[in-house]
């Protein structure tokens, strides 16, 4: 190879290679903008999702809060007494089920400030962190788990108030003739420990059977028979 040629070949491997360096450059380039951009998505994602975390947790408390209020007036009815024995009976199920729902409340509420910390915790990670899109992800779960904790907490506080209610009603309705009319009830579902006999405990899924059971109870032993309650069924 003579002078020339060689000189010539040199010049193509030096082109060659610089074409492909900065072939390199801008792929590495490319790859790095894509990582940026990943990264800033991810964080936005989990401050979204911490922030609505939060929320759901604020409202969670707010409905716990009203359903210890209702708890609270429904115990203070039953206290006050009422017109008849039967409902005396009626507000003691109902304001037992407004307590217990208000129980419910306070633990879901309870779930709910968890997740919140939980997502607050995931969005310092996904902004300060090595992996803001695995804590992005963390951040979303922990918002999902505050979102159901807040619906749970929602739920209970409407029971609550709607126990409350019926406690109110109870202690000042006045003495009835006889048992409420135009309801059914599904015997074995409300047998829950299966003897054959409902009682107070298991009526109070049944809120009509839980306002009739002195009533409907004619042989007075604290239970609901399928003959006492021939016709429901």
């Amino acid at each position: 190879m003579n002078r020339h040629a060689y000189k010539r070949v040199t010049s193509l491997s030096r082109i060659t290679l610089l074409a492909l360096a900065i072939a390199a450059t801008g792929i590495s380039t490319q790859a790095a903008a894509q990582q940026a951009k990943s990264k800033v998505g991810a964080q936005i994602n989990a401050s979204t999702d911490a922030k609505v975390a939060v929320d759901d947790a604020r409202n969670a408390r707010d409905d716990a809060a009203a359903a210890q209020t209702a708890a609270q007036a429904a115990i203070a009815a039953r206290k006050a007494g009422a017109v008849t024995e039967h409902g005396a009976a009626t507000a003691a199920a109902t304001s037992y089920q407004a307590k217990q729902s208000s129980i419910d409340a306070q633990t879901a509420a309870q779930r709910a400030v968890s997740a919140a910390q939980e997502a607050q915790a995931a969005q310092t990670a996904a902004q300060t962190g090595a992996n803001p899109v695995a804590a992005a992800a963390e951040a979303g779960q922990a918002a999902l788990a505050a979102r159901d904790a807040s619906s749970a907490a929602a739920d209970a506080s409407l029971r609550a108030q709607a126990a409350a209610d019926a406690t109110a009603q109870a202690t000042t309705a006045p003495p009835a003739s006889r048992a409420s009319v135009g309801y059914r009830i599904d015997f074995p579902a409300l047998d829950g420990d299966r003897d054959g006999r409902i009682n107070r405990a298991e009526a109070g899924g049944h809120a009509a059977l839980t306002a009739d059971f002195l009533l409907l109870d004619v042989d007075g032993d604290g239970y609901l028979s399928p003959r006492e309650l021939e016709g429901r069924m």
